[in-house]
Order: C-alpha cells, then structure tokens, then sequence
C-alpha cells in the first residue's frame, strides 16, 4: 500500500460523515465512500489518536485481511500494519448493509482509499495498488459475506475473543459510525479534502499518554527483534524520539514509571536515554558543537 503523491486530485467526502467520525473516540474506524475526479471509490478511514510520524508513513503500510467465524456466522477483519511503527486490527459484521456497499465497491473496482486523520485533523490519503487477483479472501468469500446474518450478539462475543487475544498483535479499532448512511451519499453535502501540508514528527499536544507509550513500545519491539545494541536502537530511535519527549512532558514521573512497566520496550528505551544523558554530564559522551 503506497501513499498517495501530493499532486493527488482533491478528494471529496460526505461532511456530515466526518464530522461524526472526528466526534468519536479515537482509537476508532469507519467505512465509507470517497470520490476522486468524479469516480467513487470505497474508503477505509483510521483515527489512531495520534500522529504518525510522517517517515513511517511515506513507507505506506501493510493491509491484511481475513473472513472470521464459524460454520454459523462470519466476521470481516481488517489489519494495518505501519511498517515498524504499530499494528491496528479492526472487526466488522458482514450482515451491516454498509459493510457490504463498501466490500463490494472494493471487490467490483479492484482499487480503494485508506484515510489516516491525525488529531489536528491532518488526513493522509493511501491508495491501494491492488489487482483483480488480490482481496482474495474477500473475493472467495462475497457470497457468504452478501448473505451474512451475523447477530450482534455474535459480532460482540468474537469481539471480546479477539480483545483478549489479538492476532496479529496490536490495538484493537472501535468500529464506529457502522449505520450512517450518510457515509456512502456523495452526492449531497460534500467536503473536498485539499492535499496534507508536510509534516514533520513532533506529536500534538493532546495525544493521549497511552497511545504514545504504545506506539513507542511497538515500534522498539520491531527493532529489537534484530537484536540492537543500546546504541544501535538509540540511532534508529532517531525519527520517535520527539513522541518520546511528547510522553515525557504529558506525564509525571509517577506516571510515566507505572507506563514503564507496562511496556517494556519503552522502558528499556527510557533506560538507554537515561544512560546517554548521563554520559554526556559526565563527559563520557562527546556531543558535537
């Protein structure tokens, strides 16, 4: 999955549509309709909480899916996997009509939109580089997903599974605005999206102390599978340290300890930070004028 280039065509949405999704609760997810030079196209819209960093995701990222369930139901996971960064999954029920439009959409044009939108609602376009060939769980599956009866009952209970043990790993999206026909209506009170001002990797100053800690811990888990060295995983710490500092100025020592022992890979990063700067009071470590 590749970012789409600055010189995209302006996109549109349906306003009322996304003024209901930026009202939600991030970590969240929603399904809808895009338009480009006068086409609709399906679009699968993320609001992880917080910033990512413009380096990861310049790299675009990783989209899987599967068809969940039983002989007796089904459910549709999607996962976005931002390279060395963070993975996000997110479950949907195949008996929503409006899960089924946008499946379908996807499936007839073999091409769809992922938005990103940031907490200051900066939005990142991703197209799809697909093929006739790919989705092709989706694809195998079309019938049963069009004729799904999926109770919420089901969907909640798989859900809760899913929660416990996620798989791949990663932060779970709440699947929102799910019966909003607005979502799919292009043709009435339209919002053209202009193209994302460059961003740099400082986070927003009301990104939450867990989503951070979070996205931190799971970018330093990717990099330490290669086993680094402390300073190794301090250099290529480089472009996240600023969520780092972000963490830091958001949380007090009380806090960010109890994170700390949360997730152990921020804890070992705070650990090689703590180590540096040490070094460079002491006058171990030399920095440059």
């Amino acid at each position: 999955m590749s970012k789409s280039p600055k010189s995209l065509p302006t996109l549109t949405l349906n306003r009322r549509f996304v003024q209901d999704f930026v009202a939600k609760d991030p970590p969240c997810f929603a399904l809808g309709m895009i338009e480009e030079r006068d086409q609709p196209y399906a679009v699968l819209a993320l609001r992880p909480g917080l910033e990512i960093p413009a380096g990861t995701t310049d790299l675009g990222f990783n989209l899987g899916h599967a068809v969940l369930g039983s002989a007796d139901f089904e459910l549709i996971q999607f996962t976005f996997e931002f390279y060395g960064f963070a993975t996000y999954n997110v479950l949907l029920n195949p008996s929503n009509p409006l899960v089924r439009r946008v499946v379908s959409r996807m499936l007839e044009r073999s091409d769809y939109f992922i938005l990103t939108l940031g907490p200051e609602q900066q939005v990142c376009a991703f197209r799809a580089d697909i093929g006739p060939r790919d989705l092709g769980g989706l694809r195998q599956n079309i019938s049963r997903i069009n004729a799904s009866t999926t109770t919420p009952a089901q969907y909640r209970e798989t859900l809760a599974q899913f929660r416990a043990r996620p798989s791949p790993p990663g932060r779970l999206l709440n699947w929102v605005c799910r019966d909003q026909a607005a979502a799919l209506d292009l043709t009435t009170d339209r919002l053209e999206l202009a193209p994302a001002p460059a961003r740099g990797t400082r986070p927003p100053a009301d990104a939450e102390p867990h989503l951070l800690a979070e996205a931190l811990d799971a970018r330093i888990k990717a990099l330490t599978q290669g086993g680094l060295t402390d300073i190794e995983l301090f250099v290529a710490m480089a472009d996240h340290l600023p969520l780092f500092k972000q963490l830091m100025d958001r949380t007090d020592p009380d806090e960010l300890s109890a994170l700390c022992a949360t997730y152990p890979g921020l804890y070992r990063i705070a650990k090689v930070l703590e180590q540096i700067a040490a070094g460079i009071a002491a006058g171990d470590i030399r920095v440059p004028g």
